[in-house]
């Protein structure tokens, strides 16, 4: 394991300071018995228009050797969806030259 460390998202508590977590990176080098720490914080990934055309990995960490992404937010990856009204466009009437009756 990298100095870093490895992120994990806990998806399931199994009592007894046991959980069951996702790695959002190479689990080479894990085993049962290690010890983590928690963050209290959710996972969060750049947002707006920098990272439009950039390649990152699922933390948002830049991948492509391009530089920081020095985004204008950061989201956290599980948030509520949007409302129905703020993706549906306007209703639009489309011309195709077919006669319906």
């Amino acid at each position: 394991m990298s100095e870093t460390g490895l992120t994990l998202e806990v998806q399931q508590q199994l009592g007894d300071n046991v959980v069951r977590a996702i790695a959002m990176g190479s689990s080479e080098g894990l085993k049962r018995g290690l010890e983590v720490s928690n963050t209290g914080a959710a996972i969060k990934v750049p947002v707006g228009t920098k990272t439009l055309g950039r390649i990152m990995n699922v933390l948002g960490e830049p991948i492509d050797n391009a530089g920081d992404v020095n985004p204008e937010a950061e989201w956290e990856i599980h948030r509520p969806a949007p409302a129905y009204d703020e993706l549906a466009p306007a209703a639009e009437l489309l011309e195709t030259g077919i006669k319906v009756n």
